[in-house]
């Protein structure tokens, strides 16, 4: 790759691509040695550090577009965000798939951010605190999978979905809270906890006029900090500009341990309502399922009968069991038309039907419910515990409704299991006895076969056959408390009734009165279901409109006009002279102009009660000299690096001070690396300016322009260039890097170079020997699939 004897960083991998990388959408992965980009045909990839194709992201809408992709901090999950402003989080344990949708009105989504361990006050153990958060949901019988359904969402219908969806809340994760962040380019920001938990949505230019036309660029936080930072990029009078936006989550500190545990079983009661509505969308369609082919049967015999007997075939079929006598048409119907075939295709729709409705309420809907009531009753303590109607959002008289509704469910749902397994055990007596008469009929009443057929009767269940007959053959009473989609019933009201719903449900079902009174008075499963679900999304909004109040954007600051080529932001926590800890933003800014320059700007922020506030705002200037800086990337909390690109479009790496000025002429590639805080690894002193926090427009062009602080580094310098670079590509060879991409793991630093041709890509360990040679380079030129 270099020259023998000149630095180089050991590259680990190459790898080029059949189609084209898109330069936006790279990232690498912070605690595996995993690669994640898209490509120009919006396909998402994951890679092994080998080149080896891990998985590829599936898109809901195969026709939109990608707009960016990100990885949760513990590498766990990668998120996807697409131009319809819809969220793929995709978990890597299992490959389970989160679809979150927010507003579809937007047309490009330019920044997504996942935050993971979102630092709680710590707290002293407390007996009662670690009482209230042991799961006793893990001790309850796993929920059963779903059918797959092409028309409904499949993630219920894997063992392992199921599973990571309904995990148990783990100890660990007690101090701390996952929020997701999502700016788009008009300015909005959404945020959400737990994947699924929506806080809402935030206009920028609500928080302060400046932001009326903002783009949110970049976002950074740290763990031990509820505040988070945002790079933003305005627009006035033609002018574009850059803002630092602090952005405070005061529902973090405010709520401490509860807002996990809020947020956990929050996220969870949503995926079991989910769970509920698929579970009864599959039961409504086994009941018509089950009902339909019966229904056809008995309307062409009750056709012919109404012609040639006038009667129906429940009168007919009632007359046969009780007497013997079976009509011609009846016996023409039974031996021509239904047949030993149409017997067959009748008993196993009905008792496939009632056995898959038993298999739904018995091992998902019932043990649904029992999860779903413990989840209340869990909120419903801790909404008495304390008062967490201003800290939490909870209301014990909203908490005390659904949980109502969810005993009536269960009621219902009780009830209709025995309705379900007293129809099951009717039909099989008149299927038997059906399947009797059809062998009966169809033999020769002066035969030995007919004689043999009739001495069967005595061992029917006649009873059992009538009931069927009278009731559920025609209309099961599984309708009444399933409910049908036909029938439009009345809202109930409570008021007017007395007492609470379980009440009214318990008293109607045990009164003994007859069907129709029951349809008229109650609504059935699924208008159960509906009702609980519209008091769900109520405790719901009522919960994210707590958290939404504690949700602060403070005073933007402005960090100057023009453009850069390329940016890059991060937080860190940091000592003053009295020892204590302050909250540190860097932001590293290239610039766009023919003299290159890297712009460090550090402010420091004040936090009380949640609560942030600019203290200082500082700048330091790094000259590079002619060129363009192409990208630059911090890589911990004391170095960045940055690639350098000349005047004929090359990009310069690293070579000896004395080669130093040839190799600049001659515009070869480079990587430097340079240290950002008070004092770097040679012991150059880098002295930050501090400037006013009233800073305008036309203040931050003229400083633009002039020089930020006292720095001894000057890249321009052919010594410090050699001193500072850390690798460069051998000349000659037509590989001009264009995008970087670091993972910031300790100890196993990784950074992911793009070619300016967007096909190749090649991996350099950061932390490993520089070395002249690498003999163990895992060069990869096709793309798996």
């Amino acid at each position: 790759m270099g020259q023998e004897g000149e630095p180089m960083l050991r590259m680990l991998a190459e790898k080029h691509m059949q189609s084209t990388i898109n330069p936006r959408l790279l990232a690498y992965c912070p605690t595996m040695d995993l690669l994640a980009l898209s490509t120009t045909d919006e396909q998402v990839h994951v890679f092994r550090i080998n080149g080896q194709r891990v998985f590829g992201v599936a898109k809901r809408d195969p026709a939109t577009k990608v707009t960016d992709i990100k990885w949760k901090p513990d590498g766990k999950t990668i998120s996807c965000l697409y131009l319809t402003r819809h969220v793929q989080l995709i978990e890597m344990r299992c490959l389970r798939n989160t679809n979150s949708d927010f507003d579809e009105t937007s047309s490009l989504d330019e920044f997504i951010a996942s935050t993971k361990g979102t630092g709680i006050t710590k707290l002293a153990p407390s007996l009662p605190v670690e009482l209230a958060f042991i799961d006793i949901a893990s001790t309850l019988p796993k929920l059963s999978t779903l059918p797959i359904d092409g028309s409904q969402d499949d993630v219920f219908s894997s063992r392992i979905s199921l599973d990571t969806l309904f995990k148990p809340l783990v100890t660990d994760s007690i101090g701390s809270a996952d929020v997701l962040i999502v700016g788009h380019e008009d300015g909005t920001i959404h945020i959400s906890m737990s994947e699924d938990f929506s806080i809402g949505i935030f206009q920028m230019r609500d928080a302060d006029p400046s932001l009326c036309n903002s783009n949110p660029l970049l976002h950074c936080s740290h763990p031990s900090s509820t505040t988070h930072a945002l790079l933003v990029s305005t627009r006035r009078d033609e002018l574009k500009g850059l803002q630092f936006v602090p952005l405070d989550l005061r529902l973090i500190s405010r709520a401490g341990r509860h807002l996990t545990l809020l947020a956990s079983k929050v996220t969870e009661l949503h995926n079991l309502l989910r769970y509920l509505h698929q579970t009864q969308q599959h039961i409504s369609a086994e009941i018509r399922t089950s009902q339909d082919l019966p229904s056809k049967f008995m309307r062409n015999i009750n056709e012919v009968l109404q012609e040639k007997s006038d009667c129906t075939w429940v009168q007919a079929a009632y007359h046969l069991v009780a007497t013997g006598h079976c009509y011609p048409a009846v016996k023409e119907w039974l031996v021509d038309e239904l047949g030993e075939r149409g017997h067959k295709r009748w008993d196993k729709a009905v008792n496939t039907g009632y056995e898959n409705i038993r298999r739904l309420l018995h091992e998902s809907l019932l043990p649904a419910l029992d999860r779903f009531i413990v989840l209340i009753s869990r909120l419903r303590g801790l909404s008495r515990f304390q008062h967490s109607d201003f800290a939490l959002g909870l209301s014990t008289l909203e908490l005390d409704n659904a949980l109502d509704s969810a005993n009536c469910l269960q009621l219902l749902s009780h009830h209709l299991l025995k309705c379900v397994i007293s129809e099951l055990k009717q039909f099989g007596a008149f299927s038997v006895w059906l399947r009797h008469e059809i062998e009966k009929q169809a033999a020769d009443p002066s035969s030995a076969t007919a004689q043999e057929i009739a001495e069967k009767d005595m061992g029917f269940d006649h009873v059992g056959i009538l009931a069927y007959i009278q009731g559920a053959m025609t209309q099961s009473r599984m309708l009444i408390y399933s409910g049908d989609p036909a029938d439009s019933r009345p809202p109930w009201d409570l008021a007017t009734e007395g007492g609470v719903l379980f009440e009214l449900y318990k008293r109607e079902l045990n009164s003994g009165r007859n069907d129709a009174r029951l349809r008229k008075k109650l609504p059935g499963l699924d208008g159960l279901l509906d009702h609980l679900q519209m008091q769900s999304r109520s405790l719901f909004e009522r919960i994210a409109e707590t958290q939404r109040r504690k949700v602060h954007f403070g005073v933007p600051t402005s960090l100057g006009v023009g453009g850069y080529s390329c940016t890059d932001m991060r937080m860190i926590v940091e000592k003053d002279g009295n020892a204590n800890s302050n909250l540190s933003v860097y932001i590293a800014l290239g610039s766009s102009s023919r003299e290159a320059s890297v712009k460090i700007t550090r402010i420091r922020l004040l936090v009380e009660n949640g609560v942030s506030s600019t203290k200082t705002v500082q700048y330091l200037n790094i000259p590079v000299g002619v060129g363009t800086i192409r990208d630059v990337k911090f890589i911990d909390d004391e170095s960045l690096i940055l690639a350098l690109v000349d005047q004929d479009g090359k990009l310069r790496l690293h070579e000896h001070a004395e080669r130093a000025t040839n190799a600049m002429a001659l515009g070869v590639p480079r990587l430097i690396k340079v240290d950002y805080r008070l004092k770097d690894r040679f012991g150059r002193i880098l002295s930050y300016r501090e400037r006013s926090l009233v800073y305008g427009y036309e203040e931050a062009e003229a400083d633009r322009r002039g020089t930020h602080g006292n720095c001894e580094i000057d890249l321009t310098n052919p010594n410090d260039m050699a001193m500072y670079t850390v690798h460069r590509f051998a000349m000659g060879k037509a590989w001009a890097p264009r995008r970087l991409e670091v993972n910031s793991r300790k100890g196993r630093r990784i950074m992911a170079i793009l070619a300016e041709d967007n096909v190749h890509y090649r991996l350099f360990d950061i932390d490993g020997n520089q070395e002249s040679k690498s003999s163990d380079v895992a060069v990869d030129h096709s793309e798996k699939s």
